[in-house]
């Protein structure tokens, strides 16, 4: 019995002994059949690329309608840059024309501005439609940006560092500056000395 008891407490042991193996050896095959697996099916690998290189291939896709979109909306720049003295100049010659309407009786000047005047007007209304609009800076703060100082004034009545006069307007593109306004700033002198 003692033998017995001995032999069943040996296969007992063998028995787990083969199953600690086989479970070892399980894992091990498993390990390597899933790397097995991979190697030889690799779809999940290549899946996660394409994937990727989609993204990737659309993103660009993107950048590439967003730049040309840009192209489009800026490419009459140069040519409006262009045109923008001979909206000076129409303005200038209404300036002028106004005090010399007003002493003349001569019917021929009045209708000369008016026709200046509705030329002007409807090539304002053109800029309009191109995405051209005047920028207002008298009063406003000085910015570098927007404005190009010409000169500088000293006025009691204008903050410091504020445009006092405009001297050419100044116009954007689509919100993007195609010309800065030429400005005169008001510098205190009081401010300077005390700085």
């Amino acid at each position: 019995m003692t033998e017995s008891r001995e032999n069943s407490s040996q296969g007992t042991e063998n028995a787990e002994a083969a199953a600690a193996a086989t479970n070892v050896d399980e894992a091990a095959v498993g390990a390597a059949t899933a790397d097995q697996a991979q190697a030889a099916d690799p779809s999940g690998e290549w899946k996660d690329r394409v994937l990727y290189l989609t993204a990737e291939l659309e993103n660009l896709r993107k950048r590439f309608v967003k730049e040309k979109s840009e192209v489009v909306r800026y490419a009459n720049e140069e040519l409006l840059k262009a045109l923008l003295p001979v909206f000076d100049n129409l303005d200038l010659a209404i300036k002028s024309a106004k005090g010399f309407e007003e002493k003349a009786d001569n019917p021929f000047v009045k209708n000369l501005v008016m026709g200046v005047e509705m030329t002007l007007k409807h090539f304002e209304q053109t800029l309009d439609r191109l995405g051209v609009a005047s920028m207002k800076a008298a009063g406003q703060p000085f910015d570098p940006s927007l404005h190009e100082a010409i000169g500088e004034d000293s006025k009691t009545d204008v903050k410091d560092n504020h445009v006092v006069s405009e001297l050419q307007k100044g116009f954007t593109l689509h919100g993007r500056v195609l010309r800065a306004a030429r400005v005169i700033v008001n510098k205190n002198k009081a401010a300077d000395t005390t700085n």
